[in-house]
């Protein structure tokens, strides 16, 4: 511990390329706080480096002899409970807006699939049914089950950002699918 506050001394007094020893030393142990708490796991990466340039920007009110690791675990807590309240937030702010475009277009939906030319129909579930693997679940997820991105890459075992592509891949396969049938203009 002595040793740790004589780095921490000099880093407080100009030596900041110290620092990263502090990183080196406790990355685990902050990445571990914020992957416990973040619901959304692409995110730890970023919170545990914006936990350690917090801690920097607040290491003069460390007091050294105590114990570092609980003072950093707690910034670590502290910016992870944020964002996840943050991620909440921004997820009941996206399923009300869902739902009240979902309500807005309801009523126009059966018209529309009413009004959809049979071939077309016949197209577009043929065009759907060649979808196979990841692009089928994401597509089947997203559309039928309505379920978020995030909660679809949780299961299928991959990022969000890998779904995000793959709905996009499956979006561009379906249109080129209906392209080639004649059924689509775009």
């Amino acid at each position: 511990m002595e040793e740790l506050d004589k780095i921490i001394d000099l880093i407080r007094s100009g030596k900041i390329d110290l620092y990263s020893k502090i990183v080196d030393a406790y990355e685990g142990q902050v990445r571990a706080v914020v992957a416990s708490m973040v619901p959304d796991s692409s995110q730890v990466p970023d919170i545990t480096q914006q936990v350690f340039i917090i801690a920097y920007q607040r290491l003069a009110t460390y007091k050294p002899g105590t114990f570092f690791a609980a003072w950093l675990r707690s910034i670590a807590r502290n910016v992870a409970q944020n964002e996840r309240r943050r991620w909440y937030r921004r997820r009941e702010m996206e399923d009300g807006f869902k739902a009240e475009v979902a309500d807005q277009l309801e009523p126009h939906i059966d018209q529309a699939i009413e009004e959809m030319p049979e071939e077309l129909f016949k197209n577009l579930t043929d065009c759907l049914s060649r979808l196979q693997g990841k692009s089928r679940d994401v597509m089947e997820g997203f559309y039928y089950k309505k379920q978020h991105l995030n909660d679809l890459a949780g299961l299928l075992q991959i990022s969000s950002n890998s779904a995000k592509v793959i709905l996009h891949r499956a979006r561009q396969a379906i249109g080129s699918c209906l392209l080639k049938k004649g059924r689509c203009n775009v």
